[in-house]
């Protein structure tokens, strides 16, 4: 449905339901009577009432003067003995749909105007034209209580829009930088590789050997890395999450061994706990140079949830925390975000790989 019909549709229900207060006019006949003509006259009135704020192009009225013919309709019926004042309502509450304040006073003063009047020279009775005078202002500001909240609701509309397809530019961008930071690199040493690799030909067979070798890791690093890249632009579940990570490990020609369930973890941190391991696994296969990656899921003494992801390389080292791990790259994002569940995160290098462990609190 497009928004054309949507908003046509949406006026006339609003409309017809309206529709149901004119029901108010026959009500004096139940006790005094009436006449064919008058009942001619009531539809009549009732039916220009319904069509009037839909009339096409050239013939379309101004809300204001809408609100004036309402008003006309009330005085033309007042000889057929009906609740007259209805109508006078009605005009009341177009006037709230008016946006500038100045323009709505200047159509709604001489519609209450003229309703005084005429119930003064009808001796209408002081209680019944003050009760009608009131539930008149009390819709106007109904009406513009209810076209403000249209609009906030319409900007409010507009705006996730906006942050909706800025949301998804933003994604694409992250998505693009992250391809080409994967592939640009891997491709690029592939190509070199292969190029060393024909140069070795035919007098340096063992050589072109060992290149092609490494050209062979460097595309399963590539295409652990591509794995991991797309799966970050899909809904995922941390059962997911870890069974596509393991699996880009695996190709790189990491050995991958899981302990516990996803199901240890407390489901409220489940969005937090995919962006940790995938940034963890990410650095890993990137930086880590490791040859095996354990991944726990536990429950400690205190009962709370905890991921610990450990990886091995093939030989020890004395040098500082590797790459992956260092604040940046990530840890300072996920830091924050565990931060906001009551959780935190330790880095605890080794000679021989690094443990990254997240523990998360029992705060709600």
């Amino acid at each position: 449905m497009s928004e054309t019909q949507r908003l046509t549709r949406a006026a006339l229900v609003r409309r017809f339901s309206f529709a149901f207060y004119l029901l108010l006019y026959p009500l004096p006949w139940l006790a005094r009577g009436t006449t064919p003509l008058a009942v001619i006259a009531f539809l009549c009135g009732a039916g220009l009432f319904l069509v009037l704020p839909f009339l096409p192009g050239r013939f379309a009225l101004t809300v204001g003067l809408r609100a004036g013919v309402y008003a006309l309709i009330g005085a033309a019926l007042i000889p057929f003995g009906g609740y007259w004042g209805i109508f006078f309502i009605s005009a009341a509450a177009t006037c709230g749909a008016i946006r500038s304040r100045v323009s709505r006073f200047c159509a709604l003063a001489p519609i209450l105007a003229a309703y005084g009047f005429l119930s003064w020279r009808l001796d209408e009775g002081l209680i019944g034209s003050l009760i009608t005078l009131v539930v008149a202002l009390g819709v106007l500001t109904t009406t513009r209580l209810s076209m403000d909240l249209h609009r906030q609701n319409e900007a409010l509309a507009a705006a996730q829009e906006e942050i909706r397809a800025l949301t998804l530019m933003t994604e694409r961008k992250r998505f693009a930088r992250d391809l080409h930071d994967t592939l640009g690199h891997s491709l690029t040493l592939i190509a070199l590789k292969a190029d060393l690799a024909l140069r070795h030909l035919p007098d340096n067979p063992q050589g072109a050997a060992c290149e092609l070798h490494e050209i062979g890791e460097k595309t399963r690093q590539a295409l652990a890395e591509t794995r991991l890249a797309v799966s970050a632009i899909r809904l995922t579940s941390l059962k997911q999450e870890l069974a596509d990570g393991c699996l880009a490990l695996q190709d790189a020609g990491i050995s991958v061994a899981v302990n516990g369930d996803t199901t240890l973890m407390p489901p409220r941190s489940e969005a937090v706990l995919i962006m940790v391991l995938r940034e963890a696994l990410t650095n890993i296969l990137r930086h880590a140079g490791a040859e095996t990656c354990g991944i726990t899921f536990r429950r400690n003494a205190r009962d709370q949830a905890e991921l610990e992801i450990r990886d091995t390389r093939s030989r020890e080292t004395e040098e500082e925390i590797t790459l992956s791990f260092r604040e940046g790259n990530g840890i300072t994002g996920m830091r924050a975000r565990l931060v906001e569940l009551d959780g935190s995160l330790v880095i605890t290098p080794r000679r021989d790989g690094t443990t990254l462990l997240v523990t998360l609190g029992n705060a709600p």
